[in-house]
């Protein structure tokens, strides 16, 4: 990988010189897995610090021996680093949706790479807020409806972690259930809502392509607005 890529692809490299990107990359190994693999789990959670350079993941964890859907990341995000600087392994497991390609840094070679340069340690401390700011926006968006929870939710997906095209931004076609895991809600609800978007052309559903795309993120943002509870 070229190191200017780097910079493109992972918000947390994007002020770093040239220098310092080709000694990244020289820590790190690159790997690339296919939908469904298991990329982290509680037993080996600490061990590694992982950047997602393309693809999509869900974290997960089993609630009365069901897996239920957490989060969802895409390129540029990232999972472990919190439990490489605390040592607390969470209760929840990574897995691919898509093909996903990774930069991986072992808890070593990470805890040293913070160490060495302080630009990164406050590029990821404000990473890090930004995701703990958008975790607390999810918990006090439960009181609103569930459309409207999915609606802020694609464009927030959207606009982290979408490509642009003539055809709007482009996302994965997320499972319905991971959807309704995440809102706390039913399959069949985001089945509607779903459907309610692209009869008002807010949405277009490629399943050959695997992906929505998404042409008006500011009217969907404002047809949102309808669904206030």
């Amino acid at each position: 990988m070229e190191p200017e890529l780097l910079a493109e692809q992972l918000p947390l490299f994007s002020a770093a010189n040239a220098e310092t990107l080709a000694w990244i990359l020289s820590l790190a190994s690159q790997q690339v897995h296919l939908p469904q693999t298991i990329l982290a789990q509680p037993d080996n959670w600490g061990r590694e610090a992982a950047f997602i350079l393309s693809g999509w993941v869900q974290v997960c964890t089993q609630v009365e021996g069901t897996e239920k859907t957490l989060d969802i990341f895409g390129q540029g995000s990232y999972f472990g680093t919190m439990a490489v600087l605390d040592d607390y392994p969470p209760l929840t497991r990574v897995i691919a949706l898509s093909e996903v390609r990774l930069l991986v840094f072992s808890a070593q070679r990470f805890l040293q790479l913070l160490l060495k340069d302080s630009q990164l340690q406050q590029r990821m401390l404000k990473l890090t807020s930004q995701r703990v700011r958008h975790l607390y926006r999810r918990l006090k968006s439960t009181y609103q409806s569930p459309q409207r929870q999915l609606m802020k939710t694609l464009v927030y997906l959207a606009e982290n972690y979408g490509q642009i095209t003539d055809q709007g931004v482009k996302i994965f076609q997320f499972p319905e259930q991971i959807l309704a895991d995440m809102l706390h809600t039913e399959a069949a609800v985001v089945t509607a809502t779903l459907a309610n978007l692209e009869a008002h052309n807010l949405l277009t559903i490629r399943p050959q392509e695997s992906c929505f795309y998404l042409p008006h993120l500011k009217q969907l943002h404002h047809f949102s607005k309808q669904f206030q509870s």
